[in-house]
């Protein structure tokens, strides 16, 4: 048993058997070494300071909120359970699908019907002007671009109708020689300096068959000579005119000067339609049912669908889809025994063994 009054004279080493009763308060100073084997009791609070050397494997158990600073090293290997809340900033490289969207988009819809015109000998007059053709060589060039600016920037917003637009301009000619020859520059007095251009014009058919073709091509041709006339009759255009030329072609003002007035000339344009275009394929039902035709008078139900339905680009499409059954005399295959991919069709062996099908041909 212990004395009841402590030695006033400790012992230089600890004794060889503990006591068999421990003192009822702790020692003021703890040890400088940990016991070799832990407390079979852990402490109900952590340690105020935590220890200077991380222990070597990670917690079985992780702890439920992450430290405020981040790990100088992290993990090699990422967690078996996602975050639940999203990081703050998206990643710098996007991540890649694995598998299509499940709800596919829309079929593209069929391109509009239309027709494209090329107006030939349309023409303005220079009147009274001297046109510096020998200062700057490649000037009827520079101002082919300039009226084909001016004229577009009026016309174009009085274009309403849907599909309208003038696609290009060109000079032509000039007093009847073709541009690019080198044109003295000269001043005649009441003279007319002639200049003929072409448009090219576009709109879209009222009707899928763009049977209207020609009506449509007569009222551009009414409305380019009506609205052309008013434009190139006009002061302003020949100061916008000379403002291109500037400003966008490094023509100097000063030898603008003999540019005086532009008027509309007496030209009647001549026009082409230059093609009508898309026609598309589909499914000849009202007719001989035999396949597809492209002929642009299919019914207006089929038009309204997307592109895929009734109507394709490719007869062998159209023939897959509606004359499975024909498929050969639709997409105008000689050879009978050939399929749409071109392998051979099996058949019945009736006059052979009649025991199975052949694809021999």
């Amino acid at each position: 048993a212990p004395s009841e009054v402590p030695s006033l004279k400790p012992s230089a080493a600890p004794s060889d058997e503990p006591s068999l009763k421990p003192s009822a308060e702790p020692s003021l100073l703890p040890s400088l070494a940990p016991s070799d084997a832990p407390s079979l009791t852990p402490s109900a609070e952590p340690s105020l300071e935590p220890s200077l050397k991380p222990s070597a494997s990670p917690s079985d158990v992780p702890s439920l909120q992450p430290t405020d600073v981040p790990s100088l090293t992290p993990s090699a290997q990422p967690s078996d359970a996602p975050s639940d809340l999203p990081s703050v900033s998206p990643s710098m490289a996007p991540s890649v699908s694995a598998a299509p969207s499940s709800t596919p988009s829309a079929p593209p819809t069929r391109p509009e019907p239309q027709i494209e015109i090329d107006f030939t000998g349309f023409c303005l007059n220079f009147v009274n002007s001297t046109l510096p053709v020998t200062t700057y060589t490649n000037f009827f060039n520079i101002l082919g671009d300039a009226m084909e600016t001016e004229i577009l920037k009026y016309l174009n917003p009085k274009l309403t109708k849907p599909g309208q637009r003038i696609l290009s301009l060109a000079i032509t000619k000039i007093d009847g020689k073709a541009v690019g020859r080198r044109l003295e520059e000269r001043k005649l007095a009441d003279s007319l300096t002639e200049v003929k251009y072409d448009l090219t014009f576009e709109q879209f058919c009222t009707r899928g068959n763009c049977d209207d073709a020609t009506q449509l091509t007569q009222a551009a041709l009414d409305f380019l000579i009506t609205n052309v006339a008013t434009l190139v009759n006009s002061t302003a255009f020949l100061e916008a005119l000379k403002n291109d030329l500037v400003t966008n072609h490094n023509i100097d003002l000063a030898d603008l000067n003999g540019m005086e007035k532009t008027q509309s000339g007496g030209c009647t344009p001549t026009f082409v339609v230059n093609s009508i275009f898309p026609m598309m394929y589909y499914p000849d039902w009202a007719g001989a049912n035999t396949g597809c035709i492209a002929d642009g008078k299919e019914d207006e139900y089929m038009r309204l669908n997307p592109e895929g339905y009734y109507l394709f680009d490719k007869l062998v499409d159209c023939c897959s889809r509606h004359y499975s059954w024909n498929y050969n005399e639709c997409a105008g295959i000689d050879n009978a025994a050939l399929g749409p991919d071109g392998e051979a069709l099996y058949y019945p062996d009736w006059e052979g063994e009649n025991k199975s099908c052949k694809n021999d041909g």
